[in-house]
């Protein structure tokens, strides 16, 4: 059996290997074994001798980017042993850009969310081979939530907005256009933001600050990463303050900058992947909230589905036309909204639950995690069939 070579490392919480995982069934089922190669091993080097010597590769894939530019005698790595490489990147090509950029041809660009990767046609414009995936709903065990009143839990790391907002103090125009672009996309008023929006905008504030950004630039990205980076933890502050007064199992860090005196939620900590996964069956929704996205949906909102309990997420396009049914169970960002998604769920646990089940029924054919597993492996060997194609070969008919 052929096998795809999976890099990865001690990661926060092992949230990401968790969703590779989901992956596995898959393409075991079309002839593929999933191997790990963990780069925090010390001895991963004679791990990866041995495994060459014994099995072959389809192809590498690896997250974030991670072990993709791995260097032997001054050559990288997959390149020199001809080893295609599959990225799954999960942010925005303005963090870490060498990741979105400078990778070698026989790396593939495969972006979690739609709106990542149309930056990246738009404004990077890498060399290599672009695709996106929607992660999908896995096949996660269903069963009878707990006995007792309805459980929604809430995965996320916080962060405080005003201590990245204070940061901007030291660049005065750069904070001037910083909260010029903020102003105009009025989260509070219009209901929500998205990365789609960002660049655009931050293009036409800069210039009437007599500043012209180049496409991709250090001060492009970084202006991009500002904004993205700021709304997120608008958005989940918003969130935490909102389910303050409900019985909500709050996991993760970073949430010092919020009040808990007197709150009936719960703040937890930070816990692994594995754990908060194990929450999901017994609970009745999973609050989630999605990476400043329009066209895609986070991996919580789809890993909620596969467990049959309620993904209560901010709207976007992507689930108003893929989950019409779950638009009541969604919010914005507006005075109320998030309460109100909240209490849905609390008026009616047991018709939230049925829905829940029903919406994974309807969908786990055309949105499940195999239909990306499948993607993936065709999206590889359309990169193998395209670079053998000969340099001479004209690509028109005469």
């Amino acid at each position: 059996m052929e096998v795809i070579l999976s890099i990865t490392w001690a990661s926060a919480y092992q949230s990401v290997r968790g969703l590779v995982l989901h992956y596995a069934a898959s393409w075991r089922a079309a002839g593929l074994d999933l191997v790990e190669l963990n780069l925090s091993d010390k001895g991963w080097p004679d791990q990866f001798g041995q495994l060459l010597q014994t099995r072959r590769i389809r192809f590498v894939f690896c997250t974030s980017g991670i072990g993709a530019a791995i260097e032997v005698d001054g050559q990288n790595l997959w390149e020199k042993l001809n080893l295609p490489l599959f990225s799954l990147l999960l942010d925005h090509p303005a963090y870490f850009a060498a990741h979105h950029r400078t990778q070698p041809a026989n790396v593939v660009l495969g972006y979690m969310f739609q709106d990542h990767a149309q930056y990246q046609a738009d404004e990077v414009r890498a060399g290599n081979l672009v695709t996106s995936l929607h992660y999908g709903i896995p096949d996660l065990p269903v069963r009878k939530a707990d006995a007792g009143r309805p459980r929604i839990v809430f995965a996320k790391t916080g962060n405080c907005p005003d201590v990245l907002a204070a940061s901007w103090r030291a660049a005065p125009k750069l904070e001037a256009i910083l909260r010029d672009a903020l102003d105009e996309l009025a989260l509070t008023t219009c209901g929500n933001a998205h990365a789609g929006q960002f660049h655009p905008l931050l293009v036409r504030v800069a210039a009437a600050h007599n500043v012209f950004l180049q496409p991709f630039s250090q001060l492009s990205r970084f202006l991009v990463a500002q904004l993205d980076d700021y709304l997120r933890r608008r958005k989940s502050t918003a969130i935490a303050r909102a389910l303050l007064p409900f019985e909500v199992d709050v996991f993760g860090r970073a949430w010092e900058h919020i009040d808990t005196g007197g709150a009936r939620a719960r703040f937890h900590g930070p816990v692994d992947y594995a754990t908060v996964e194990g929450q999901f069956p017994g609970a009745t929704a999973s609050l989630t909230m999605n990476p400043n996205i329009d066209l895609s949906a986070h991996d919580r909102f789809f890993t909620a589905l596969g467990a049959g309990i309620m993904p209560l997420s901010d709207r976007n396009a992507y689930t108003e036309a893929n989950f019409p049914e779950l638009l009541p169970y969604c919010f914005d960002f507006m005075p109320g909204s998030i309460e109100s998604a909240i209490e849905h769920v609390l008026a009616d646990p047991d018709a939230t639950r049925e829905l829940a089940r029903a919406t994974r029924a309807r969908a786990r054919g055309p949105h499940g995690v195999e239909t990306a597993a499948a993607d993936i492996v065709q999206t590889m060997q359309a990169a193998a069939f395209a670079g053998t194609v000969r340099d001479e070969q004209k690509f028109f008919v005469p």
